[in-house]
């Protein structure tokens, strides 16, 4: 493990990428004598603490405190690390006494860490690069293989369901899991168990009782006065003190955010993006008119669409590694603009997930993974996977080993094994919730803007989050994939409790919903709730929207994408030439965008 600056390429067991351009960001890990070259050569730090027994580095967005400091030389681990320094990062940790280094990113791994490793040829010794681009790394390395195992997982389920890359030979580190390297060589070790934050079954109803004398909402109260001060505090951490951006749209968890911002007396303005008609960017601009901050509105018109959908479209998919797909082109545009303002936004990133139980299958929960977790056993969800439409577009001859070894993991999902049994099906999901569908559906987007701005997402805050799995306020404790409308309102009820406290003024306009969210906390707010969502039906019926000009990006960039050549040993070719006559759909955009990876990768 020995090696020298001179020669890192040769010898070293960790290199790490922090730049696109791996070629002059290599960082070498030496362990022979003296600090490991990973400390001297630095790329963006953000933290670093030193002693005489330690070394540690931080980069991307760190939110230390004084307990961070302090404790760490004392509590040296990989636990204390991930569980006590907030915000999303890499880091770096060396430990003098034991010679040993440990490495990862945050907890819930929302930031990618790509990862190779080989033996060395005669020496036995093995080797381990790092980046958090897998097609950084796989250039580097020389690697050009498009891996059939990720085209097939994203193809069925809208990105890889496990850990694989890609590109062959490349994988992704687990979720809530660190690299440590010493004199024995490197290991993976998972440091957090999501099921551990659940707490106790303690179902909390904040549906109102009825009584003789009206509605009783006594209880529910209670529990949102705790939870509301809970959250006031632990998030006051992530608002900068300095001019800063929040995402605001026309929901609850921009406007949340927005409430406590004021509260806390911070620094900042507002900013939604959409078409100019969008019902997003209207209420938006509402809530910083009567909230008295400013509003940046990022009009995605008729110049976006022209001039800078279709490379952003595939920067996102070259800055996400493939995980996500062109028709997220405007939130790498949005933060390119917003960078000219600020280096850190606010956004409310996993709010909605984490207080009101998933439901609706689409991109983000796709059919199939619907179909795996609500199926009786192993074998029939994987029959159902193996005979759905999504398969269609592949060349299935070619993917027969692939499947088989999908088909075997697919048993190791939480549904399916046996220490999960006594958890519900809804728990057994949001394990995989939050050890995989967070980090690969908002991990693409927050991966994107890495570099362009800090992407800060309070709502994810560990230490409320231990608090609020306890309560019936969060998703975990509804059922599985609840549709009753009555039921679901519950997971709008702590939003309704904070903004009335932080900031009351909000709480009285209306939401994109129609309703307020004052409406949520009486009984005479009922019939501007039902008022709202009979609304919001309607409009599902009646129009298609298209607020962040996905549909007219395609139309203007179809031909592009549609002239890059397929190749047959991976996709059916003669089913995706029937997606050239038809209107845009999720299937265009993840079809397409595997077939932009296969050409990128041909292409280094």
């Amino acid at each position: 493990m020995a090696g020298t600056n001179e020669d890192a390429d040769k010898n070293a067991i960790l290199l790490m990428s922090f730049l696109l351009d791996i070629s002059t960001n290599h960082l070498s890990l030496d362990l022979s004598d003296g600090l490991p070259e990973i400390f001297k050569v630095k790329p963006d730090i953000r933290l670093h603490l030193r002693g005489d027994d330690y070394e540690f580095m931080s980069w991307g967005d760190p939110i230390s405190t004084d307990k961070f400091s302090r404790e760490l030389p004392r509590r040296k681990s990989l636990e204390f690390i991930v569980n006590n320094l907030y915000g999303h990062y890499y880091f770096a940790f060396y430990d003098r006494a034991d010679r040993k280094v440990i490495t990862g990113n945050s907890l819930f791994s929302i930031l990618p860490l790509y990862y190779c490793e080989w033996s060395e040829s005669g020496s036995g010794s093995k080797r381990i690069m790092m980046s958090e681009n897998a097609f950084t790394l796989a250039s580097h390395l020389g690697k050009k293989s498009f891996s059939k195992r990720f085209l097939l997982e994203s193809m069925l389920f809208n990105y890889p369901l496990f850990n694989h890359s890609a590109v062959d030979g490349i994988k992704l580190l687990p979720s809530n899991s660190g690299i440590i390297a010493d004199r024995n060589g490197a290991k993976i070790l998972k440091h957090t168990s999501v099921e551990k934050l659940f707490g106790q079954h303690n179902i909390l109803s904040v549906e109102p009782s009825r009584k003789k004398d009206g509605i009783n909402l006594a209880p529910a109260r209670k529990e949102a006065e705790t939870m509301v001060e809970i959250f006031l505090q632990e998030t006051k951490k992530y608002l900068p003190e300095q001019d800063y951006y929040t995402a605001l749209t026309g929901g609850f968890d921009g406007r949340t955010l927005t409430a406590v911002g004021l509260y806390h007396k911070r620094p900042f303005s507002g900013f939604c993006f959409g078409t100019a008609s969008s019902l997003d960017l209207n209420v938006a601009r509402l809530v910083s008119s009567k909230a008295g901050i400013s509003f940046f509105g990022i009009d995605l018109n008729e110049d976006y669409v022209k001039h800078h959908s279709l490379e952003s479209g595939k920067e996102f998919i070259q800055r996400s590694s493939g995980s996500g797909t062109f028709s997220r082109a405007h939130y790498l545009y949005a933060s390119k603009l917003l960078a000219g303002k600020t280096d850190c936004i606010v956004t409310g990133n996993f709010g909605s997930e984490i207080f009101r139980a998933m439901h609706v299958p689409g991109v983000m929960i796709s059919p199939n993974l619907h179909a795996v977790f609500s199926s009786e056993n192993h074998e029939e969800a994987c029959r159902k996977v193996k005979n759905s439409i999504a398969m269609q577009w592949l060349n299935q001859s070619e993917m027969q080993s692939e499947w088989e070894e999908l088909r075997s993991d697919i048993a190791e999902l939480p549904c399916f094994r046996s220490e999960y049994r006594d958890l519900s099906r809804n728990m057994q999901f949001y394990i995989f919730v939050f050890e995989e569908i967070f980090r690969k559906y908002f991990g693409a987007e927050m991966i994107s803007q890495y570099g362009i701005l800090r992407n800060r997402t309070p709502f994810l805050d560990i230490d409320f989050l231990r608090e609020l799995m306890k309560t019936g306020f969060a998703g975990i404790h509804s059922e599985f994939f609840e549709n009753n409308p009555v039921k679901r309102y519950k997971g709008q009820v702590l939003y309704a409790h904070i903004i009335r406290k932080a900031f009351p003024v909000l709480g009285r306009l209306p939401l994109d919903r129609g309703y307020r969210p004052d409406d949520l906390l009486s009984i005479r707010g009922l019939p501007g709730i039902v008022r709202g969502y009979i609304q919001k039906e309607l409009r599902k019926r009646n129009s298609a929207p298209d607020p962040n000009r996905v549909k007219n990006s395609w139309e203007f960039n179809r031909n592009y994408y549609e002239s890059l050549p397929v190749n047959e040993l991976l996709f059916n070719h003669g089913k995706i030439s029937h997606l050239r006559n038809q209107g845009f759909t999720d299937n265009h955009a993840m079809v397409y965008s595997m077939i932009y990876v296969d050409n990128y990768l041909n292409s280094k």
